[in-house]
């Protein structure tokens, strides 16, 4: 390497030697990220890409900071306008990352953008266009799909959210939805992410949905073997209760809810949105899932559709619930992970049902 830039004031007369030759509005925000393929459960890619098809999921953005690394992308692509997108190729984006690190040598900052790209750039791309997005003017309206999924996702603050943290919003426009603070007084450890539920392992039992553990049903009689144990322990835990909650997710790259997954608006076509979280599992992608909840009348079968949908994986993230939220059911294809209120209450439902448990000794 033959410069090292190793003072925050040499890495500004690079900037302004950078932008010599660009002649343009620096941006107050910018970032990157990527139209990610669809791949969805039951889902014909073709209706799944008209859907979804100007959604990118950022993997870094920034606001009013880091403006050399903006200088040096609009370098690399030839951008030289205000607001708007431009796409950035695997040898664009090497050259960007070979620009930009003599910065390394300045320990007086991080260099988070730096990371990302040299992340990426290891990434298998396929045919997932990597998009830049620059913006001159947050206030100012703008028609480039990109530019206003910019704006939300720096407006949110998830930039700032640690690698692996759940965090949660209020949908916006929305000052805070009730079912959000009765989830907040009965499981403030946990995020209603149903993978997250065994985390609470004093009052969590996993129970199978097939003789000797078996994943899928392939037969008639095996499916109704499944539905015959969801039902029977829902039936169980929901005692006197007539109306249970249906809570799902919705990963997307946005907080702000627009549409929902086909195949959820078929089966829980009234769900409304309650919460919006930092989802925690597609580091460093700044992903975000919606949490919406239905209101369901309980009667034998009422659920039979969802579950068989579960246990063939077309869809995930179901939590299953009464309206205190006092026990927690959350179906996934293989069996049910149970969350109940105290240790006693598990170790019953554990002890009534020790033919559906697993023999793994942490009991998955």
């Amino acid at each position: 390497m033959s410069q090292r830039w190793s003072t925050l004031r040499e890495i500004e007369e690079a900037l302004v030697r950078c932008e010599q030759d660009l002649g343009w509005e620096r941006p107050v925000l910018h970032g990157i990220g990527f139209i990610p393929r669809v791949i969805e459960h039951g889902l014909d890619a073709t209706i799944a890409s008209v859907v979804l098809e100007w959604e990118i999921g950022f993997v870094r953005v920034n606001a009013r900071e880091d403006l050399l690394s903006a200088a040096v992308l609009a370098t690399v692509t030839g951008w030289r306008g205000g607001s708007g997108s431009v796409r950035l190729g695997q040898a664009q984006l090497a050259e960007a990352i070979g620009m930009l690190a003599p910065a390394e040598a300045c320990r007086e900052v991080e260099h988070p953008n730096l990371r990302i790209w040299r992340e990426i750039q290891g990434w298998e791309w396929e045919d997932d266009p990597l998009i830049v997005v620059f913006d001159a003017d947050p206030d100012a309206p703008s028609d480039d799909p990109h530019v206003i999924a910019l704006r939300e996702v720096v407006l949110s603050g998830r930039q700032s959210v640690p690698s692996g943290e759940v965090r949660v919003w209020p949908p916006p426009g929305a000052d805070g939805h009730r079912l959000q603070e009765v989830w907040e007084t009965r499981w403030p450890q946990v995020a209603p992410i149903s993978h997250h539920l065994r985390r609470l392992d004093d009052r969590w039992v996993r129970l199978h949905s097939l003789p000797d553990s078996k994943r899928y049903a392939d037969s008639e009689s095996e499916y109704a073997t499944v539905l015959h144990r969801h039902n029977t322990i829902l039936d169980e835990l929901r005692g006197d209760t007539a109306e249970l909650l249906v809570i799902t997710l919705e990963v997307a790259f946005t907080p702000v809810p627009r549409r929902r997954t086909p195949i959820l608006q078929d089966r829980l076509p009234d769900g409304e949105c309650w919460s919006v979280l930092s989802w925690p599992d597609l580091d460093p992608e700044l992903a975000f899932a919606h949490t919406y909840v239905s209101h369901i009348a309980w009667k034998p079968g009422r659920l039979d559709r969802l579950l068989r949908e579960v246990a063939d994986d077309r869809i995930t993230n179901v939590i299953i619930a009464p309206p205190d939220l006092a026990w927690l059911y959350a179906p996934y294809d293989g069996g049910a992970d149970v969350l109940l209120a105290n240790t006693a209450q598990r170790d019953a439902l554990r002890d009534r049902h020790r033919q559906w448990l697993s023999s793994h000794p942490a009991g998955l």
